[in-house]
C-alpha cells in the first residue's frame, strides 16, 4: 500500500512539473470550438496523467488554479465534463460527479443555462448512485413468465445484471458471450429494453423493462445498450459497464 501511495504521487508530480501546460497563461486564442485545445487536454489526461478519478481530479484543480482566464477555464470545464461523461474506464465517471460538486454547481460558467445545470445535476446524481462499492438501485415487477421480481430478494453469491436490446446485434453477442461463461455461484438477470419484448432464455432470469415498477432507463442511466453490472451477495455493485468476457476478473 505505501509503495502504491508513493508511485502515485510520483506520478501526479510528474505530470504537474511537466511543461506541458508553459505559457498557458499567456493563451489568447478562441474558446468558443478549438480542436487544437481539444486535443491538448485529452493528450494531458490521456498520456500523463494516470487513469484514476483522484488523480484526475487533482490534476484538473491544479490546472483551473493557473492564473488562466475565465474564459479558458469554462472551455476546459465543458470539454471534461463532455470527455467523463461516458468514460473509457467504469470508475472515471467519478470525475463528471466531481465536476459538478465542485464546479458546475458553483461557478457561473459560459454558455451553463439553467436547464443546463439541471440536466447536469441529474446526470451527476445518476452516476452517484451507481459507484462501485455503492448498493445497485433495487427495482421490482414481473418477469416475463409473469411471476414477481425483486432483484434485492435474489439469494446468491454474485449477480450478473445486463440491460440490453434484443433487436442490436452488439447486444446479441454479448448475450451469447454470457451463455457461453462459466460463472459459478451467480444468477444472470436479463433485463431486455426493447419496448416489445419477448425474448426468454433458460439460463437467466429475464426481465422486460416495460414491466418494472422503476424507470430502469433512468434508475441505472442507461443512455445504450449493452450495459452489464456485476453485483455481490449484498447486492453492491463490484463492476459495471464491462464486456461478458471480462466478468470473471471481479468473481473471487
Amino acid at each position: 500500500m505505501v509503495i502504491l501511495l508513493l508511485v502515485f504521487c510520483a506520478n501526479i508530480s510528474k505530470a504537474q512539473s511537466h511543461p506541458f501546460w508553459d505559457g498557458i497563461e499567456d493563451f489568447d486564442g478562441p474558446t468558443d470550438r478549438n480542436p487544437l485545445m481539444e486535443r491538448q487536454i485529452d493528450y494531458y489526461f490521456d498520456s500523463l496523467v494516470p487513469p484514476l478519478p483522484d488523480s484526475i481530479c487533482t490534476e484538473i484543480d491544479w490546472l483551473l488554479a493557473r492564473d488562466i482566464s475565465t474564459e479558458l477555464r469554462d472551455f476546459i470545464l465543458w470539454h471534461l465534463l463532455e470527455r467523463y461523461q461516458n468514460p473509457e474506464y467504469m470508475t472515471q465517471d467519478k470525475v463528471f460527479i466531481y465536476l459538478f460538486d465542485n464546479y458546475f454547481s458553483k461557478l457561473e460558467i459560459k454558455d451553463l443555462k439553467e436547464e443546463n445545470l439541471a440536466m447536469i445535476a441529474d446526470k451527476a446524481e445518476r452516476l452517484r448512485r451507481l459507484q462501485i462499492n455503492q448498493i445497485a438501485p433495487d427495482f421490482k415487477g414481473k418477469d416475463i413468465n409473469g411471476q414477481p421480481f425483486d432483484l434485492h430478494e435474489i439469494e446468491s453469491r454474485y449477480v450478473v445484471l445486463v440491460f440490453f436490446d434484443h433487436g442490436c446485434s452488439v447486444c446479441n453477442e454479448e448475450i451469447d458471450g454470457l451463455k457461453k461463461s462459466a460463472l459459478p455461484e451467480t444468477t444472470i438477470v436479463a433485463v431486455d429494453t426493447h419496448p416489445d419484448s419477448q425474448v426468454a432464455d433458460a439460463n437467466f432470469i429475464n426481465i422486460s423493462a416495460k414491466d418494472s415498477e422503476s424507470d430502469l432507463f433512468e434508475l441505472y442511466d442507461i443512455e445504450s445498450t449493452p450495459i452489464i453490472f456485476v453485483l455481490d451477495s449484498q447486492k453492491r455493485i463490484i463492476a459495471k459497464k464491462i464486456k461478458a468476457n471480462q466478468i470473471n476478473l471481479f468473481l473471487q
